[in-house]
């Protein structure tokens, strides 16, 4: 029988902030893996407004391949803090560095990394950054790859701006939310129950989404994609069959001119993926190869 994994939730301290994070740790017999096998690692990043608990804790104790799974939450979400206990505005390149320095006090070299939406943005810039540290990467609609045209991915990133900045001057969070949703799944099903969870989720902490969602376009603007989705290797990206046709075509395209890069649509889902099929995730990653 499969036993439980043990769960560390901890925190470290950098220069001005709290670094919250869940460390799921496997015995060996209840890896897939041979028992002579080095330990493999897995990194999880989540999107914006919603921390890393909501986002795998229904998926990381299921996983059979690695012997750790850690789940940080990024700045501005969940229960990673500033010290000062406001909330402050930042970039991706921030992030990257919070995630970089959890790394090292794991003593994480070599991992694996999985990345939605926003976080899948963090797992590009850090695969950029350590780049053989990091061996495989699952994207899972990750930002800034929704579309051919980087023109309008920008022009789709500043409607980002202007929800952060209505979270900002005093707007209902609720309505904010609710026109995020309609931006980034237009045709989810609005089924009263999940919407009301979704909007739950991502009201926890508003000016901490409406800097996150600040961060992402801001990026959009400076980031050269070209350079950061070249600089991938070893990708598995995952779009929903419910989302923007755009975005499936470009991660087709892009798959279609790269042997290292494996692209699935997933039936049944949009932007909320990691929450409406977690099953299927979990799937996806156990058959995952060694790299």
């Amino acid at each position: 029988m499969r036993q439980s994994p043990d769960i560390e939730h901890g925190f470290i301290r950098l220069q001005n902030l709290h670094i919250a994070f869940r460390k799921y740790r496997f015995p060996a017999s209840d890896l897939t893996s041979p028992a002579d096998a080095p330990p493999r690692k897995l990194l999880c990043l989540h999107g914006a407004g919603v921390a890393g608990d909501y986002t795998y804790g229904y998926i990381a104790p299921f996983l059979k391949q690695w012997s750790e799974v850690l789940v940080p939450d990024l700045r501005g979400m969940g229960e990673t803090v500033f010290l000062d206990e406001c909330e402050h505005a930042f970039d991706v390149e921030d992030m990257v560095d919070d995630v970089e320095q959890l790394l090292s006090s794991q003593n994480w070299d070599e991992f694996d990394v999985i990345g939605y939406s926003l976080g899948g943005l963090v797992s590009m810039m850090l695969k950029q950054r350590l780049k053989d540290r990091v061996k495989q990467t699952c994207l899972v609609e990750p930002a800034l790859l929704d579309n051919f045209s980087l023109d309008e991915t920008r022009n789709f990133r500043r409607q980002y701006r202007t929800l952060a900045k209505g979270l900002k001057d005093g707007m209902g969070v609720r309505e904010s939310v609710i026109a995020f949703l309609d931006l980034v799944s237009p045709n989810r099903s609005r089924q009263e129950r999940s919407e009301n969870i979704v909007i739950g989720r991502l009201s926890h902490r508003p000016l901490g989404f409406a800097n996150a969602l600040e961060a992402v376009s801001l990026a959009a603007e400076r980031l050269d994609r070209d350079a950061l989705i070249q600089d991938q290797e070893n990708v598995i990206s995952l779009v929903g069959g419910n989302s923007y046709e755009a975005m499936k075509l470009f991660h087709s395209h892009i798959a279609s001119t790269r042997p290292d890069w494996r692209y699935l649509e997933v039936p049944g889902a949009d932007h909320s993926l990691p929450f409406q099929k977690p099953k299927r995730l979990i799937s996806l990653l156990n058959a995952l190869p060694k790299i």
